[in-house]
């Protein structure tokens, strides 16, 4: 039986073209892991985590199926279509590399998700750069503290 979340994550299990599945599923994790920390629970989404890395597993598979039939039939395909299956699946790759092996149990989902709202320290430091704290603030830590009576 699929489950609710393993649906939303890798979409209805028909018959698509290929290199749009990709976007498909970049897409569907995106809004997955919105939801899942605007509600703060990643326990179903931990859950289906095995079927979901099946089904990329699956899909991967597919995609190179269909690049092995590419490259042996070129001449059979449109104009551009074997450069969007290539693409697809090396995005499809990516988020699978990017994912999989560091997702084992339910604290590494957690921290992937935190990772996702959570802003680089690089980044971090160069608004600090651009954005200094006004002097004000300094001046208010040299002050003493006022009097209370």
């Amino acid at each position: 039986m699929v489950s609710p979340v393993l649906r939303e994550l890798a979409g209805p299990f028909r018959p698509v073209i290929p290199f749009e599945y990709a976007q498909d599923v970049s897409d569907a994790w995106a809004r997955a892991c919105r939801r899942v920390t605007e509600i703060g629970d990643a326990d179903e989404l931990h859950a289906a985590r095995d079927d979901y890395q099946a089904a990329m597993l699956a899909h991967l598979k597919i995609l190179d199926g269909w690049l092995t039939l590419l490259s042996r039939f070129p001449r059979e395909y449109p104009p551009g279509f074997a450069e969007r299956m290539t693409s697809g699946r090396e995005q499809l790759q990516k988020h699978y590399d990017s994912l999989f092996p560091r997702w084992q149990t339910l604290e590494d989902l957690e921290a992937i998700l935190l990772e996702r709202v959570s802003v680089p320290n690089d980044q971090l430091k160069a608004l600090a750069a651009e954005n200094p704290p006004p002097q004000s603030w300094y001046d208010e830590a040299d002050a003493p503290p006022a009097a209370q009576g």
